[in-house]
């Protein structure tokens, strides 16, 4: 049995257990679409953190994990939608980085993968937010 919230991937396709994720899921089909470069992990646990946490996201090497902040399960306005897309490229981009990279990251700010993450959100964002207005991804 899985904890409730914890998902995993099959080829590239989240598979949705017990919530509504249609952000989340919206923004890592259009990751994988764009920038097929970034490899998606094996298991994503949307619940990871509680909303009123300041943690937004972290992606764990050893189990190969994005995991996220509950907050991106609610509602969300375009603003806190681009929020998303940013922390999602954000743990995407240090799950690809090097074993020796990770591991020092996770002890010292890192504000070339926060730079990264914004260039690519905004490289993205149009389309997101189109696709977002569109209903792409509702079932």
């Amino acid at each position: 049995n899985r904890p409730q919230g914890i998902v995993r991937r099959s080829s590239w396709r989240i598979i949705v257990h017990d919530m509504s994720r249609r952000d989340i899921d919206l923004a890592l089909r259009l990751i994988a679409d764009r920038l097929p470069h970034l490899r998606q992990p094996r298991r994503l646990n949307p619940r990871a953190f509680a909303p009123g946490r300041r943690v937004l996201g972290q992606y764990r090497l050893l189990t190969d994990t994005l995991r996220l902040n509950a907050r991106y399960l609610d509602d969300l306005d375009d603003m806190h939608a681009l929020d998303l897309l940013d922390t999602l490229l954000h743990e995407l981009l240090h799950g690809n980085s090097g074993l020796l990279r990770q591991v020092r990251d996770s002890f010292r700010p890192h504000p070339d993968i926060w730079h990264q993450a914004g260039r690519l959100r905004d490289l993205l964002a149009d389309e997101f937010l189109t696709r977002r207005g569109a209903g792409d991804g509702d079932s």
